[in-house]
């Protein structure tokens, strides 16, 4: 409904009536605009809050009438939109808690890379290092096989003999080939996870497999991941914009009203003014779908969570059964079992070199000692790589 007012004024023109549509939504802008602070910088997630605290636009609507009569009729309306129910307060609170999901989300994949980076790394140093020990065993068989060939020229061993030497030299050339293959591989997949275009093709690893103890609990384990962990967070984040979500869905259940100024020209010359009030009229729809919807989402994402906890228990569980497991491995082979390869492998090749034991002996001391610390840099790999599992699984350092 709109009342209107005769005010007495001077006869003007279409044009006249123009300049006043403007005048009054003058009038309304600051009323749109008021307490919006303008912003020096801007993001993604700000410019998401900000559309989300915008108010809405003022309307205006001009009509002419009672064309083919002597006289038209010119009508101005300009009205502009008041929210209820804290709309606009609702929709900040769900856009900011969709902003703190992408922040949460974005942490989480990099807490995921890195722990990939770490990996890698380590696969680096375990390629190298396995190279280091195909090269050191390919120099003992050629200081053996040149000792051998003398002694072959002479006629103290058969030629058989120095073929053996020679075959089984085939085995550590195979083992130094595939370490430099591995060595480029990794270091490929090393630079793309870093950024190739920061990190130079011939880039030098630095580093060692040295072994490092953790004490670290199951229980403190899981306090600490299930206080740091990037996508619990993310998960607590997304429950709070599903019932942010909730609010906004009732606050748009509620009424909003339109406060509205109009203008008029008279088929008599009366210029008019007149003020009015537009509300609609929620009989039937109070917006009970979007309602329920909301509640609805808020039960699966809680759902979400509770399954994003268990996750993160049962990974803290397994892996630190992991680290268990591969640190009792590591210290059996570097304690017990290298020691006696490494001294069975001497203690046979310096009786070889003086003819003291056979070919075969000397053979399958080179082949135990070999897959002794093969197996040694592969368990001490893995425990690396369990525990870099385990600095990402609660999102932080582990130190005994």
């Amino acid at each position: 409904m709109i009342a209107r007012i005769a005010v007495d004024f001077v006869t003007t023109p279409v044009s006249r009536v123009l300049v006043l549509v403007g005048t009054l939504a003058v009038c309304f802008a600051p009323i749109a605009s008021s307490g919006q602070e303008r912003a020096t910088r801007l993001t993604l997630d700000d410019a998401g809050e900000i559309t989300a605290g915008l108010r809405p636009n003022p309307s205006a609507s001009y009509t002419a009438e009672k064309f083919g009569a002597n006289i038209q009729e010119y009508t101005v309306t300009v009205g502009q939109t008041i929210e209820l129910g804290g709309k606009r307060a609702r929709r900040l609170d769900s856009a900011r808690a969709a902003t703190r999901v992408t922040r949460f989300e974005v942490d989480d994949i990099r807490r995921q890379v890195f722990a990939q980076v770490k990996k890698t790394f380590t696969d680096v140093l375990v390629a190298r290092a396995t190279l280091v020990l195909a090269e050191q065993t390919l120099k003992t068989l050629d200081d053996v096989e040149r000792i051998q060939r003398f002694r072959a020229e002479r006629g103290d061993i058969s030629e058989l003999e120095l073929t053996r030497i020679q075959l089984q030299r085939f085995t550590f050339e195979r083992d130094a080939a595939d370490a430099r293959q591995a060595i480029a591989a990794t270091t490929i997949a090393l630079r793309a996870l870093v950024g190739a275009a920061s990190v130079a093709p011939d880039v030098e690893v630095l580093g060692d497999l040295g072994f490092r103890d953790v004490g670290v609990s199951r229980d403190e384990a899981v306090q600490r991941a299930l206080s740091a962990r990037p996508d619990l967070q993310a998960a607590d984040a997304a429950r709070d914009k599903a019932k942010a979500d909730v609010a906004l869905a009732r606050a748009n259940a509620k009424w909003d009203i339109t406060p509205q100024l109009e203008y008029k020209r008279t088929d008599t010359n009366d210029n008019t003014f007149g003020f009015g009030l537009s509300l609609p009229l929620r009989i039937f729809d109070r917006n009970q779908g979007e309602i329920a919807r909301t509640q609805a989402e808020v039960e699966r994402v809680t759902a979400q969570r509770d399954a994003t906890v268990a996750q993160i228990v049962s990974e803290i569980e397994t892996v630190l059964a992991a680290v268990t497991t591969l640190r009792q491995r590591v210290e059996s082979l570097r304690n017990v079992y290298l020691p006696k390869a490494e001294q069975a492998r001497n203690t046979v090749e310096f009786a070889y070199r003086r003819g003291g034991v056979s070919l075969l002996d000397f053979l399958d001391a080179q082949r135990t000692y070999r897959e002794t610390s093969l197996e040694h840099l592969r368990a001490l790999g893995n425990y690396w790589s369990a525990l870099y599992q385990l600095e990402a699984a609660v999102a932080g350092p582990v130190e005994k």
